[in-house]
């Protein structure tokens, strides 16, 4: 029988935040209860804390917020492609519709974190702490998920070609409706994970077993 995923928890925001615009972010800036919709130019700033914003529409290309705190976020329609999160820790967060391609959430701490309908081919999430996390209908071609602690990660239909799991465990990680060819991994890391019987055939390599045509 597998194991049955908790339920994972949704941020949780006031109906109407007060609208603001954010023009320059500077180590520990603090927002609360806000909504924002303009873009955030590129910028360096520590320990920069979010406590129930709705971003939408907002553009944090090149942004760099090492170490930021996340709570009770959601992100509609934004673009962090090439953004440096790392060291953050997300609770209760929602990426829907947005782009990461290359997000580095290395050593990053992620709790109750949903992705629905992002494109985040090549995201770093290497000695990050995964609790509770979804991706559902997302692209993840070439992400890195390496030395990562995991506990209820969910890939669901989610494309994973490619991915590098090198250091990480997906035990009781179902990757049945995934869609992928080839990942990097080894026997030790496959370990315990739930694969539909189609996908099989493509994992015999990693057990060092030759497949001999007629």
């Amino acid at each position: 029988m597998n194991k049955k995923n908790r339920l994972i928890q949704k941020p949780d925001l006031p109906e109407r935040p007060e609208p603001i615009k954010i023009d320059q972010l500077t180590d520990r800036s603090f927002y609360e209860m806000v909504t924002v919709n303009n873009g955030i130019d590129p910028v360096y700033a520590e320990h920069v804390r979010f406590d129930q914003v709705h971003f939408k529409n907002v553009t944090f290309t090149e942004t760099e917020l090492p170490f930021s705190q996340w709570l009770d976020v959601i992100f509609d329609n934004c673009d962090l492609s090439g953004a440096k999160l790392n060291g953050a820790r997300l609770n209760r967060v929602e990426f829907r519709n947005c782009k990461l391609s290359g997000t580095n959430f290395d050593r990053a701490v992620m709790q109750d974190v949903t992705w629905k309908d992002c494109q985040a081919p090549y995201i770093l999430c290497n000695l990050t702490n995964l609790r509770d996390m979804q991706f559902d209908n997302c692209l993840l071609k070439g992400a890195n998920f390496i030395d990562v602690s995991q506990d209820n990660l969910q890939f669901g239909n989610s494309d994973i070609e490619d991915v590098q799991f090198t250091g990480t465990s997906l035990r009781n990680v179902d990757l049945s409706r995934s869609r992928f060819n080839h990942l990097h991994l080894d026997e030790e890391e496959l370990r315990g994970a739930v694969i539909a019987p189609e996908q099989a055939a493509g994992f015999i390599e990693v057990f060092g077993v030759i497949v001999k045509a007629e």
